[in-house]
């Protein structure tokens, strides 16, 4: 009985936190604008799928003990391209977002705007080094 009841929270809660990204997607037109920059709208079904394969694969392989037995460089090269798409995804998202832009006017700092960003990216820099020298043993 534990099981079964195990089993529907984490589908439930697997089918809640899925449709808030794929609302959250639907509302920034993500895939609308992917096929609007590269002039693809034919293949927009194909990034959508890509969209799905990918988050059930990301999810399938972190929860299971799958090991590929990578070399430590090819591993450093897949979390640093990892680090650079996660960078820039959330710096176009506050752009989208207009979170930097209204911060700047609220706080009367728009001179300051290049420090303000120099200081985002230097703190999720080092605080992602920190975790990961720190925190996680290998």
């Amino acid at each position: 009985m534990k099981i079964i009841l195990v089993i529907l929270i984490g589908i439930s809660g697997g089918i809640t936190v899925g449709s808030a990204i794929a609302a959250f997607f639907t509302l920034l037109k993500f895939v609308a604008r992917i096929a609007q920059i590269t002039e693809t709208w034919d293949n927009i079904v194909f990034y959508e799928y890509c969209m799905v394969v990918g988050a059930v694969t990301g999810s399938v392989l972190y929860y299971s003990d799958i090991n590929f037995r990578l070399n430590k460089l090819i591993i450093i090269l897949i979390g640093i391209l990892s680090g650079v798409f996660l960078g820039l995804f959330t710096s176009a998202l506050a752009e989208v977002l207009n979170v930097i832009p209204v911060f700047a006017k609220k706080f009367k700092v728009k001179h300051e705007l290049i420090y303000i960003i120099i200081a985002l990216i230097l703190g999720k820099v080092f605080g992602s080094l920190f975790y990961f020298l720190a925190f996680l043993k290998y």
